[in-house]
C-alpha cells in the first residue's frame, strides 16, 4: 500500500492545536489583558450569549450573506427590536449597549438613536427637558435620529442652510401642542439643504435633533441642536411638512435607513431648542450659559469620533483573527519556499508549509496583529481621556482645557484609526487568496460595511487630517505646558534623536521610541506653524491675476501636505504613548496574586516594538520624514530593519495566541474559513451549500430535478438549439 500524504481535513485541526500549545502564556490571561480587565471579557462574553441564546434565533447570521437589500432591512427591524428589549430587560448602561451592538454585526436602524440621538438629548438638554423625554427615549417610545448632514455641507457647521427661525408668541401659528409661548419654524431653504445620510431616518425615527442656524430678529445666532417630531406616534405617519425618503442601496449598512429630510415651514414648540448650554425666552432673548458652550455644540461629533475609534480598532482585531487562523491551517507551495524547518525524508511525503511560515505573510499578519493591539489601547486611552471631560462637564467646569483637547485628539484619531484599520481588515483578507475574495471569510463583507464607511463620515479623513486636526496642534504650540499625548512639543523633545547604530536594546526602548516620533511629530508640527506664519507675513496676494491665483495654489497645496503629515506623526506618537502607558499600567500591577507573567509582558513589549517599526518609522511615509531632516541615518534605519525582522522571529510561536486573545466566538465571527476548530475547507463546503443557488424547494433557486428555475426558456434555448443561429453570412462580410 502505497504511502500518501495526510489530507488537509486531518492536518487542519492538528495544526491549530500545535499552534495554541506553542504559546509561552495562557491564551485565556492575555483576553483579559487585552480586554482590560477579567470582569470586562466576562461581560462582553455574557452579552455575547444573551444574542446566541435568543429562543427564535433573531440574531443568527448565517442567512446574512445571501439575502438581498430589502430582506437584510426588514430582518434588521426584528434584531432592533429584540435588541432593545434586552437592553431594557437587563437595564444595560452604555458601555454594555454599545458592546451588545457591536455583537449583533448588523447596522441596526437604531444605532443612530444610541450612539448619536439619545447622548445628544441627554447632555446637551436641561434637567427639565431630559425630564420629561428621557423616560420616553431610554424606553424606546421616542426613536431619534440625528440630523446634521446636508448635501451640500457635512461637518462643517458653519457651512448649514436649515434654518430655525424664532417666531414670537403674538405671531404664532399654535404647535401640535397648542402652546402659544413661542414657536421655531424649521425650513430647509433649498433642496441642496436637505439632511441627507441621516441614519434612521428614512422609515423608523420618531423624531430628530436638528441642527440648524438659529435665526432671531433676522440674526443669525450659528448652530444649535431642536427636538422636532418626525412622524405620528399612533400612525407611525410623517406629519405634516416633513417629508423623509430611503437613500436607497448603498456599498454596505443594508439595514440602515439612511434617509433625506426636509422641512417646509414645521413649526416646533420653543422649548425644543435643546436648553442646557443656552435659552431663548418669550421675548427671543438669547442668553449662553458660558463662552465654551460654542463649542459644546460638537459634543455629539466628538463623542461618535471615539467611538468609532473603538469600532475600527475591533474590526483590525477581528480581520486579524481570521486571518491568523487561515494561515495557521492552510498550507501551501514547497518547504524551501518558507521559514519552516520541517522536512521529511521523502518528498512526495513532504508536507506543504503553513502559510504562516511565509515571510510575506508574517510581515503583513504580525503587523496586523501589532496594530490590532495598539489601536485597541489608543482607544481605550482616547475614551478615559472623553470621560474625563465629561466629568469636568457634569461639574459646570466649562472652561476645561480637555474640550479643545478632546475635539484636537478625535479629529486626529479617528483619521488615523479608521485608515489603519481598513488598512489591517484588507491586508488580512488579500492574505488569505483567493478564499478571501469569498464571504466565507467574514472579511469580504466586513470590508464594506463600517471600516470603508469610517473614512468618510463624522469628518472626511482627508479633510480632518489637514484641517481640525492640524489647527489643533499648531494652536498646542503657544501653550505654556502640555498633557503627555503633546509632551513631544516641549523644547527638550524637539532635538533629533540620537543614533542607535546596531544596538537592539536601544531600538527596543520604549524611551528611544517615544524619542524618534516624538522628534518627527514636533518637527512637523513646527514646521506647519512656520509656513502658515510666513504666508501671513507675507500676505495672500490681491487674487485678482492669474499668478496670485497660482501662488494662493502653491501654498494651499504645501499647507494641506504638511498639515497632513503633522496629523499623521500626532496620531502615531499618541497611539504609541497609549500603547506604553497601558502596558506600563499592567506591569505596575503584577504582583504575588496576578495572572500577568513575564511572557505576558514580553510579548506586549514585542507587539509595541513592532508597531513603532512597521507603522511609526519604516513605513514610507514616515520613513521620508526621518530622511528629510537626516535625523536617522541609514545605519540606524538598516538596524531597524534587521531587529523588525528578529521581532517578527521571535512572535511566531505566540502569533495565534495574541490573535485569539481577542476572544471573538465564532458564532460573531461568522467566518467558516476562520473558524476554532481549523476545519476551514469542510466548513467552506458546507457553508457553500446554503446559497438558494445551490437548493431547491420553495427557497431554493432549483426545481425539483436540479435545474436552475427558469433555464429552459432561456439559455436553454440556446444549448438546444432553439436560439437564434450563426450567420455564416454576415460573418464572412465582417471579416472582410
Amino acid at each position: 500500500m502505497a504511502l500518501t500524504r495526510p489530507t488537509p481535513e486531518a492536518l487542519q485541526p492538528l495544526d491549530m492545536a500545535r499552534e495554541r500549545a506553542s504559546c509561552a502564556f495562557r491564551i485565556d490571561d492575555m483576553a483579559c489583558l487585552f480586554a482590560g480587565s477579567r470582569s470586562r471579557r466576562d461581560r462582553a462574553r455574557w452579552l455575547l450569549s444573551l444574542l446566541k441564546a435568543d429562543p427564535e434565533a433573531t440574531f443568527d447570521k448565517t442567512m446574512r450573506p445571501f439575502q438581498g437589500r430589502t430582506e437584510r432591512f426588514l430582518k434588521g427591524q426584528q434584531i432592533a427590536l429584540r435588541y432593545f428589549e434586552l437592553r431594557n430587560r437587563y437595564g444595560l448602561q452604555k458601555e454594555d449597549r454599545d458592546m451588545l451592538r457591536l455583537f449583533l454585526d448588523e447596522y441596526i436602524t437604531l444605532q443612530v438613536h444610541e450612539s448619536m440621538g439619545h447622548p445628544t438629548v441627554e447632555r446637551q438638554s436641561s434637567e427639565e427637558q431630559w425630564r420629561a423625554w428621557g423616560p420616553l427615549i431610554e424606553s424606546g417610545r421616542w426613536l431619534l435620529c440625528y440630523a446634521q448632514t446636508e448635501a451640500a455641507h457635512g461637518s462643517n457647521l458653519s457651512g448649514l442652510r436649515t434654518t430655525a427661525t424664532f417666531v414670537e408668541p403674538s405671531k404664532g401659528k399654535g404647535t401640535q401642542d397648542g402652546d402659544d409661548d413661542g414657536e421655531w419654524e424649521i425650513h430647509t431653504p433649498e433642496p441642496s439643504a436637505s439632511k441627507m445620510w441621516i441614519g434612521g431616518s428614512g422609515s423608523t425615527a420618531t423624531h430628530a435633533v436638528v441642527m440648524a442656524k438659529m435665526v432671531i430678529r433676522g440674526e443669525d445666532r450659528g448652530m444649535h441642536p431642536f427636538l422636532v417630531p418626525l412622524r405620528d406616534p399612533a400612525t407611525h405617519q410623517l406629519l405634516p411638512g416633513r417629508t423623509a425618503l430611503d437613500m436607497g442601496p448603498k456599498m454596505g449598512a443594508a439595514s440602515m435607513d439612511n434617509g433625506v429630510l426636509s422641512f417646509d415651514a414645521v413649526r416646533i414648540p420653543r422649548t425644543n431648542l435643546l436648553a442646557r448650554f443656552q435659552t431663548v425666552d418669550r421675548s427671543g432673548t438669547y442668553a449662553q450659559r458660558n463662552q465654551q458652550a460654542k463649542a459644546l455644540m460638537r459634543g455629539t461629533m466628538t463623542l461618535v469620533r471615539v467611538g468609532l475609534c473603538e469600532i475600527a480598532a475591533h474590526h483590525a482585531a477581528r480581520a486579524t483573527l481570521v486571518a491568523m487562523r487561515y494561515a495557521v491551517v492552510r498550507r501551501q507551495g514547497s518547504s524551501s519556499s518558507s521559514s519552516s524547518s520541517s522536512s521529511s525524508s521523502s518528498s512526495s511525503l513532504r508536507l506543504e508549509p503553513q502559510i504562516i511560515d511565509y515571510a510575506s505573510v508574517q510581515q503583513r499578519l504580525f503587523g496586523a496583529m501589532a496594530s490590532s493591539w495598539a489601536l485597541t489601547f489608543a482607544a481605550r486611552h482616547m475614551r478615559a481621556i472623553y470621560n474625563a471631560l465629561q466629568r469636568d462637564l457634569a461639574a459646570d467646569r466649562l472652561d476645561t482645557p480637555l474640550l479643545q483637547q478632546v475635539h484636537g485628539h478625535t479629529s486626529v484619531l479617528k483619521a488615523v484609526v479608521t485608515t489603519e484599520s481598513l488598512d489591517v481588515v484588507q491586508r488580512c483578507r488579500r492574505s488569505m487568496g483567493g478564499h478571501g475574495y469569498s464571504q466565507a471569510s467574514g472579511l469580504s463583507d466586513l470590508e464594506v460595511q463600517q471600516p470603508l464607511a469610517n473614512l468618510t463620515y463624522e469628518g472626511d479623513n482627508h479633510m480632518l487630517l489637514a484641517g481640525p486636526a492640524a489647527n489643533f496642534l499648531v494652536k498646542q504650540l503657544r501653550s505654556s505646558s502640555h498633557p503627555p499625548e503633546l509632551s513631544y512639543l516641549d523644547d527638550g523633545q524637539t532635538t533629533a534623536p540620537p543614533a542607535s547604530g546596531d544596538d537592539g536594546d536601544r531600538i527596543a526602548s520604549q524611551t528611544w521610541q517615544l524619542h524618534v516620533v516624538g522628534h518627527r511629530a514636533a518637527r512637523l508640527v513646527r514646521a506647519l506653524a512656520d509656513l502658515r506664519g510666513a504666508r501671513q507675513d507675507s500676505g495672500s496676494g490681491s487674487g485678482k491675476s492669474s499668478s496670485d491665483a497660482k501662488a494662493t495654489s502653491i501654498r494651499a497645496n504645501l499647507d494641506s501636505n504638511l498639515a497632513t503629515r503633522a496629523s499623521k506623526a500626532h496620531g502615531h506618537f499618541f497611539i504609541l504613548y497609549a500603547f506604553i502607558h497601558t502596558v506600563d499600567a499592567i506591569r505596575a500591577e503584577v504582583g504575588p496574586s496576578s495572572t500577568t507573567t513575564p511572557a505576558m509582558l514580553a510579548a506586549l513589549d514585542r507587539l509595541r516594538t513592532l508597531y513603532f517599526l512597521d507603522v511609526c518609522l519604516l513605513a514610507p511615509d514616515a520613513l521620508a520624514d526621518y530622511t528629510e531632516d537626516g535625523s536617522l541615518g541609514l545605519a540606524t534605519i538598516d538596524a531597524c530593519r534587521t531587529h523588525r525582522a528578529r521581532i517578527l522571529a521571535e512572535l511566531r510561536s505566540d502569533a495565534l495566541g495574541l490573535c485569539e486573545a481577542f476572544d471573538l466566538d465564532d458564532w460573531y465571527l461568522g467566518s467558516p474559513l476562520g473558524s476554532s476548530d481549523g476545519r476551514a475547507y469542510q466548513r467552506f463546503l458546507d457553508w457553500i451549500r446554503l446559497e438558494p443557488l445551490n437548493q431547491s424547494g420553495p427557497l431554493g433557486a432549483r426545481d425539483s430535478d436540479g435545474v436552475l428555475l427558469g433555464f429552459r426558456h432561456t439559455l436553454g434555448r440556446l444549448t438546444h438549439g432553439e436560439a437564434t443561429p450563426w450567420n455564416a453570412h454576415y460573418a464572412a462580410q465582417a471579416r472582410l
